[in-house]
């Protein structure tokens, strides 16, 4: 049986080695290479990455970092109508450093819901000093170690930050894949998908400035921007520094299909020949989300009856081997059109066991799997025992003494057993060779010697 499968999975490779040409996370059906210098696709609906490139790249997040300054709000928060006063130090700490700015001014009194969308539709710096003020007052280490400890939390171990907005700085940094998981976990909070949804917010009228309208630097979310507008997009945020160069993280759906896209470290540059400098983040999530949306389907990729493999079993009853299959019916993503016989799974061999000792439970898992497209991982599964498997008494004893008589355990307690028998034997001998001894000489006494002078 394990001749006839390998055989099997030999000829299965070798037609899709001939027949199906081979992609890295369908990177080679994008028309144009991807202009950022760090980039992914993520599916929300099966974690698979669609398109990467660099994503565990330390690379400088720019207005990304809002993301995170507007998670440790809403944390927070828990009154979005709470209102807030502008201290001074929250615009005078900014001052020349080229930031965009709310336009309000020291004294200004705008609620906590307010001052979010100050900080993630135009991106103002002002507005991310101040919600740390609110937050920690005066201490802005504290709300910085806030953002870290969040990033901690979630995993992102190629993220560090040192300041609220995202001003250039060596030690803050953040990677592709940690941008996916920080903007996943701030669109579960529902004003943060609110904010980052709107094209333009009015600010309510102060008594320092009239009602006043601001609005996006999200251009993929606009109608009028053709080249970048993606309807399908439900929430961004955008970033920009001359060292961190074009940023733009966002979530968009569509037909039950949910995908996050992260581009870093873009150009601005004549793209198209057109004599007019693009935004090459906002052109690469533009076209990754229409691929996807245009050319990907759910199918399923691997089911519960599917026989994967076997490994050995010791003790079984009546069967030497077990039967693995994925432990559930997953379901990947492939490109509309593709044959799903396309799809090949393998045990991961540095989880399989050698042997395995029964009884054995159906469900039991046994190892990971991998699924192949093409003859590329799309995803990773369990594999597990697909049936029941009792323990033979016979079998299980038998192998048990075997196992005993061959151990050195055994062995070393079976020499010095001998050892100390040869011991008591010797011992044994020479207490007898000595009695013998003795018994060959006559023992006189003093009545002896008087009888024999009497004589």
């Amino acid at each position: 049986m394990k001749r006839t499968y390998l055989a099997m999975v030999l000829i299965i490779i070798t037609i899709l080695a001939a027949c199906v040409r081979a992609h890295g996370e369908y990177s080679t059906y994008l028309e144009t290479p991807l202009y950022s210098d760090c980039a992914v696709l993520v599916c929300l609906d099966n974690d698979e990455v669609i398109f990467s490139k660099n994503i565990n790249k330390q690379t400088k997040p720019a207005s990304l970092t809002k993301v995170i300054t507007a998670s440790v709000i809403l944390s927070e928060c828990t009154d979005f109508s709470e209102e807030f006063t502008l201290p001074e130090s929250c615009i005078t700490e900014l001052e020349g450093t080229g930031s965009s700015l709310s336009g309000l001014k020291p004294g200004e009194t705008l609620t906590i819901y307010d001052w979010l969308c100050c900080l993630l539709i135009p991106s103002a710096n002002d507005a991310a000093t101040a919600l740390a003020y609110w937050s920690t007052g005066s201490d802005r280490q504290a709300f910085v170690d806030k953002m870290n400890a969040l990033a901690e939390e979630l995993g992102c171990t190629n993220s560090h930050f040192v300041n609220v907005h995202g001003l250039d700085d060596e030690d803050q940094y953040v990677s592709c894949a940690d941008m996916v998981k920080f903007f996943e976990n701030a669109m579960k909070y529902p004003e943060f998908v609110q904010i980052a949804s709107q094209i333009s917010y009015t600010l309510p009228e102060t008594d320092m400035h009239r009602e006043r309208t601001i609005k996006t630097t999200n251009f993929t979310m606009m109608p009028g921007y053709k080249d970048y507008y993606c309807k399908y997009e439900v929430a961004g945020k955008t970033g920009t520094t001359s060292g961190a160069g074009r940023c733009l993280v966002s979530k968009a759906s569509n037909n039950g299909y949910n995908y996050i896209a992260v581009c870093m470290n873009s150009v601005m540059e004549d793209i198209d020949n057109d004599y007019v400098d693009e935004n090459g983040a906002f052109v690469d999530t533009k076209q990754m989300y229409d691929w996807a949306f245009s050319n990907l389907r759910l199918v399923p990729i691997a089911s519960s009856a599917q026989v994967v493999s076997e490994v050995p079993v010791k003790y079984g009853k009546g069967v030497d081997s077990v039967v693995l299959c994925p432990a559930e019916n997953s379901y990947g993503l492939m490109p509309k059109g593709e044959d799903e016989s396309s799809l090949l799974i393998e045990p991961i061999k540095d989880t399989v066991p050698g042997l395995i000792k029964a009884p054995v439970s159906k469900g039991d898992k046994i190892c990971k799997g991998r699924v192949y497209y093409a003859g590329d991982p799309i995803a990773e599964i369990d594999l597990v025992a697909s049936a029941d498997i009792k323990r033979s008494f016979l079998s299980f004893f038998g192998t048990t003494l075997e196992d005993i008589f061959a151990s050195a355990v055994f062995k070393a307690l079976v020499v010095v057993i001998a050892f100390t028998l040869f011991l008591l034997f010797a011992a044994r001998y020479a207490a007898r060779k000595k009695k013998r001894r003795k018994s060959n000489y006559e023992s006189l006494t003093y009545g002896d010697f008087t009888k024999n002078k009497r004589r």
